[in-house]
């Protein structure tokens, strides 16, 4: 009894772990996506640059 008493927190903690690496929001952080897609450039008319 004593030992399940002492395992059980070590049990748990694994079990949530191991739902959490799971979840579907971990999928999505993990998903390698490029930036370059959701960066548009707005073009500047009359602009000149320093010279």
């Amino acid at each position: 009894m004593k030992t399940t008493n002492t395992l059980f927190p070590f049990i748990a903690a694994l079990g949530v772990f191991f739902l959490a690496s799971n979840s579907e929001m971990q999928k999505k952080m993990i998903q390698n996506y490029s930036t370059d897609i959701e960066i548009k450039t707005i073009p500047v008319e009359g602009f000149k640059p320093n010279e």
